[in-house]
C-alpha cells in the first residue's frame, strides 16, 4: 500500500530537519489510476521549498514550509479533476502559483504567504472570474473541479 504524505506546519516549526508528524492525505495506490498526475504536482510543488531568501534577486522571501503545505492540500481537494496540473511557480512575496493550461480554459490558483488562496479562471472568448478559495467550500471546489474536467 502506497500513501502520499505532507508535513504539518507544527511540524516544519519545531524541526525543520526532521519528520515527526506525518498527515496521509490519500490512498495512493487506492486510486493511483484516476489522480496519477497529482503525486507529481505534489513533488513540482515540493521541491519549491527549496527556495532560498533572495530567489528573486528582488529580496523575496523563501516559500515557507506551511504554504507548500497548504499548495498540497489545494492539490488534493482538486485530485478528482481529469486534468493534470501544467505548472507550479514561486510568486514574490513568499506565496505560489499552480495552473492549469488546457486548450480552451486556464486555472490560476495562488497560495498567498498568509495562507489565504485565491484563483483565477478563464474560458476562450470570455472574461476572467476570481475569487477566494477555502477548502471547506465544497461548492466552490466542486465547480473548480467541474471547469478542470469539462463537466
Amino acid at each position: 500500500m502506497t500513501t502520499a504524505y505532507a508535513l504539518s506546519p507544527q511540524a516544519w516549526e519545531h524541526t525543520p530537519s526532521q519528520w515527526i508528524q506525518i498527515i496521509p492525505f490519500f490512498d495512493a495506490a487506492e486510486h493511483a489510476f484516476d489522480r496519477a498526475w497529482l503525486l507529481s504536482a505534489a513533488d513540482m510543488v515540493a521541491k519549491l521549498n527549496a527556495l532560498t531568501d533572495n530567489w528573486d534577486e528582488e529580496g523575496s522571501p523563501r516559500i515557507r514550509p506551511e504554504i507548500v503545505t497548504k499548495a498540497v492540500e489545494v492539490l488534493c481537494k482538486l485530485s478528482s479533476a481529469i486534468e493534470p496540473m501544467s505548472h507550479a511557480c514561486p510568486v514574490p512575496g513568499g506565496g505560489l502559483q499552480l495552473e492549469w493550461q488546457l486548450p480552451d480554459r486556464y486555472l490560476e490558483i495562488e497560495v498567498f504567504p498568509d495562507g489565504s488562496v485565491e484563483y483565477l479562471r478563464r474560458t476562450s472568448g470570455t472574461d476572467p472570474e476570481e475569487g477566494s478559495l477555502s477548502l471547506t467550500d465544497t461548492g466552490t471546489v466542486r465547480e473548480l473541479i467541474g471547469f478542470l474536467s469539462h463537466r
